[in-house]
């Protein structure tokens, strides 16, 4: 329900491995990133997961490779897929915790063989990402902005179709809305592009307190809590049909 990539809400989509390649070893020249995640959605959904994560290594935009997954079909995962990861996060949710219980003593004997760090995390709650209706309120926009952890903390940056974002919400938030008009979600970041110029740009717009045009729609990590539960997607957008100020949590705000 509570997905930040709003899945699958936003819509079936693959990132293509040429298309990543070419995006990262032009920005490797530039810009190294001290890890890198292949999230979803799913991941391992993915038809070319394989030449996804070779093409990542291939780029040199790391050395720390990690793979972020629900695990339903991590004791699927081949040795080839194995071998070419640093590290896997299992992300357990209450609904998929008797599934993996069977499966786990498996997994973690693949991780151990392949000599992969394996990170397992239980969630009951999550924070709520998405307003489909959002907020016009220019202060509440720039306190969600200046307490995201997603885009000042974590370091959450994406890489989609030639460009660079912050945030993944960047990239998935025009998916879910119901006008789509005049929103060009590329305003949000930068174009990766084989020029010194990246660096200056890079560097102002990681460094800018400026909101994104995407705040206006996001709750960063500043969402009220819930717990998790799982929904239809063609009840997602009615359960996230309320505007900003009545989804956000107003005490991380009051917390340094």
């Amino acid at each position: 329900m509570d997905c930040n990539h709003a899945a699958s809400a936003a819509g079936s989509s693959k990132a293509d491995p040429d298309s990543i390649f070419d995006a990262l070893s032009i920005l490797s020249k530039y810009y190294r990133s001290h890890a890198l995640k292949i999230v979803g959605g799913e991941p391992l959904l993915h038809p070319d997961l394989l030449l996804l994560i070779r093409a990542v290594r291939k780029s040199n935009i790391c050395k720390h490779l990690a793979l972020v997954t629900n695990g339903i079909f991590l004791n699927r995962m081949s040795d080839d897929i194995w071998r070419e990861l640093d590290e896997v996060e299992l992300s357990i949710y209450p609904e998929t915790k008797s599934i993996l219980k069977k499966y786990l003593p498996d997994i973690k004997q693949s991780a151990v063989k392949h000599k992969v760090k394996l990170v397992i995390s239980p969630y009951k709650k999550f924070r709520i990402t998405f307003s489909t209706i959002g907020t016009t309120n220019a202060e509440l926009i720039r306190l969600i902005y200046k307490n995201c952890r997603l885009a000042n903390l974590w370091g959450c940056q994406s890489i989609h179709e030639g460009y660079f974002f912050k945030c993944p919400q960047c990239i998935y938030i025009p998916r879910i809305l119901d006008s789509k008009a005049g929103y060009d979600y590329k305003r949000d970041g930068v174009r990766i592009t084989d020029s010194p110029n990246i660096l200056r740009d890079l560097s102002e717009y990681l460094s800018s307190q400026e909101p994104l045009r995407a705040c206006r729609y996001c709750l960063g990590s500043s969402g009220k809590h819930r717990d998790h539960k799982m929904v239809k997607t063609s009840e997602f957008k009615y359960i996230h049909a309320r505007p900003t100020e009545e989804l956000v949590d107003y005490q991380r705000f009051l917390r340094k």
